[in-house]
């Protein structure tokens, strides 16, 4: 019942002076109401309401009574949607959390870990097996420790652009990041899906969605405290559960230092801005891998398709992945995601294409790749050959 409504009720009860206490006597009429109605239900229903009015209970009274009814009548039937701030808020403010991760790949068994957090961009991991990851980003290190073997592999990056926090190598950090821009829109970004169960608990749900990203918080519906949070990119979905915020956890638990007695592998890695001719090199290197085979799709699935391929080769030449190989392996997907990286960067006006899908490498009359980059007329055309041209919009492939 809104304001102008109950305003009507009061102005036409006469000049009858308003008690101080509405609430209290509204109350009490309606506990008199309900004991009047179970001692006279044989009487007609005017003799009722005769002997309602004529009591010593004003009609001020009897109006606040009606009021107060209907007022909690509609909030136990009509439930508000709670905010996405509300439901965000634990997320974003949490100085650190701990949690358990799951990561489900589309051909590859799913993998478990459990998971800590610390700001500002600090992460550790310990896989069943007993292998710990921890990552500092500000350091720019991720070291992998492997304790049954007393060996460790770190992977450094270098040219980290300035204000650059590399979130993308911080799973937890990498949701918040984008629940914050949703926030920063006012949660008009964000899709609300309603309720749900999650283990016999009920909660409430939204879902941000984007290029590139497709993140779901799921909310306890009594606390508003998030339960569980998923992040689908192509055939990899990341998800946290028995999420705990602001946990007291030793800083130590974040520390790259290598135990003594472990063997050390280094990796650097690239980390500046992606380019162009980043995609180029991907194309180069996807071939000279592949049998001379572009890949299918430019996106998450890319990756599985060349593991893949790379498994089968090896097995057909009646090899294992050794240590050796593996690391090699890293090495060269590490390299062909800048490539990736690059795509994933192009805005939605950039207007890509990928057209590479079924052909080789060396085709100097195919456009395999185009995209917009500042000219709305003129679009940057990747051909077979790995050749490059600016071309007008009219004249693209159809």
């Amino acid at each position: 019942m809104d304001k102008e409504n109950i305003e009507q009720i009061l102005n036409s009860l006469g000049t009858e002076q308003i008690p101080a206490d509405v609430h209290k006597i509204a109350v009490e009429t309606s506990d008199s109401f309900t004991k009047t109605l179970t001692q006279t239900k044989r009487l007609k229903h005017h003799l009722l309401w005769e002997y309602i009015m004529k009591s010593a209970i004003t009609k001020l009274a009897v109006a606040a009574a009606i009021v107060v009814a209907v007022v909690v009548g509609t909030h136990q039937f009509v439930r508000s949607v709670p905010a996405f701030a509300d439901v965000v808020r634990p997320l974003l403010t949490a100085h650190t959390a701990t949690f358990k991760g799951t990561m489900k790949t589309q051909g590859a068994p799913t993998q478990t870990f459990d998971g800590m957090y610390m700001e500002p961009i600090h992460m550790r991991q310990v896989t069943p097996q007993g292998v710990i990851v921890v990552s500092d980003l500000e350091q720019g290190k991720i070291v992998t420790l492997m304790p049954a073997e007393k060996k460790a592999f770190v992977m450094e990056m270098e040219n980290i652009p300035e204000n650059e926090d590399q979130s993308q190598f911080n799973m937890f950090h990498e949701i918040r990041k984008h629940i914050q821009e949703a926030q920063d829109t006012g949660g008009k970004s964000a899709e609300f899906l309603g309720e749900h169960k999650i283990d016999g608990v009920a909660v409430i749900g939204y879902r941000v969605q984007k290029p590139g990203v497709d993140i779901t918080v799921w909310a306890d519906a009594k606390t508003l405290l998030p339960v569980q949070m998923e992040n689908t990119m192509g055939p990899v979905t990341f998800s946290m559960s028995d999420i705990v915020f602001d946990a007291v956890l030793d800083e130590t638990l974040f520390s790259l230092e290598i135990p003594k007695g472990y063997t050390v592998q280094t990796m650097k890695v690239d980390a500046s801005e992606p380019t162009e001719k980043d995609l180029i090199e991907m194309f180069r290197i996807w071939a000279d891998n592949m049998d001379g085979n572009l890949p299918s799709v430019l996106d998450m699935n890319a990756s599985m398709e060349f593991v893949k391929y790379q498994q089968k080769k090896m097995k057909e030449q009646g090899q294992g992945p050794s240590e050796q190989s593996v690391l090699e392996l890293q090495k060269t997907i590490m390299k062909m995601g800048r490539g990736g990286m690059f795509v994933q960067q192009l805005p939605p006006e950039s207007d890509w294409h990928y057209a590479g899908k079924g052909l080789k490498l060396g085709d100097s009359n195919t456009a395999i790749f185009w995209y917009r980059p500042n000219d709305p007329q003129t679009y940057r055309v990747i051909y077979g050959d790995l050749s490059v041209a600016d071309v007008a919009a009219e004249d693209l492939p159809k």
